[in-house]
């Protein structure tokens, strides 16, 4: 090797070696971390149930369709931690900002006539859903203790489950890469 071409062996090192290197890693086996979500994947994702209207008739299952959904599900009245949770995805709603008109929020209870004035005189844009049937309760697990929040994607299908005790910030960073990745909605 003349010290003519010895420039031009130079540049093409530094172009194969991270090709060297990419598939030495491959090939011995090593993955990256996959970005995990911050609530529980539901895998696969559950469809919705058919579910109630405030008024007790039968929510027009296109009321899920064409926005991201935040979903507090929480079994009878709307107490102290249903209330917080309410509160947060109105927060993380807000926090969305040029995103927010993308996504709604809705409160889901087994109650056959919620009282929703109280929240709703603070938050008019929460809409108010009933799981009326046992499917529907199962669905959204309501026999465990304290509310859940649900992501409900644009074609209806529940996605992502946060617990009661979940943190809020990882639901509006979940929230924040879905709606930066996803067409729909």
């Amino acid at each position: 090797m003349t010290a003519r071409y010895r420039p031009l062996w130079l540049i093409l090192g530094l172009f194969l070696l991270p090709l060297a290197i990419g598939g030495g890693l491959f090939a011995y086996g090593w993955r990256p971390a996959a970005p995990a979500a911050n609530g529980d994947l539901l895998n696969p994702a559950r469809t919705l149930p058919e579910l109630l209207g405030a008024d007790g008739r039968p929510l027009d299952p296109a009321t899920f369709t064409d926005h991201w959904t935040l979903l507090v599900a929480s079994a009878g009245p709307c107490e102290d931690a249903c209330r917080q949770w309410i509160v947060a995805t109105r927060q993380v709603h807000v926090a969305l900002y040029k995103q927010m008109n993308r996504v709604q929020r809705v409160w889901l209870t087994d109650q056959p006539h919620p009282d929703a004035t109280p929240l709703l005189t603070l938050q008019p844009d929460l809409h108010t859903a009933i799981a009326a049937s046992e499917a529907a309760r199962q669905r959204f697990d309501l026999d465990r203790a304290g509310p859940q929040v649900f992501v409900v994607d644009p074609q209806g299908r529940l996605i992502l489950r946060y617990a009661a005790d979940a943190d809020p910030r990882g639901l509006l960073k979940d929230m924040e890469r879905l709606l930066r990745y996803a067409w729909a909605g």
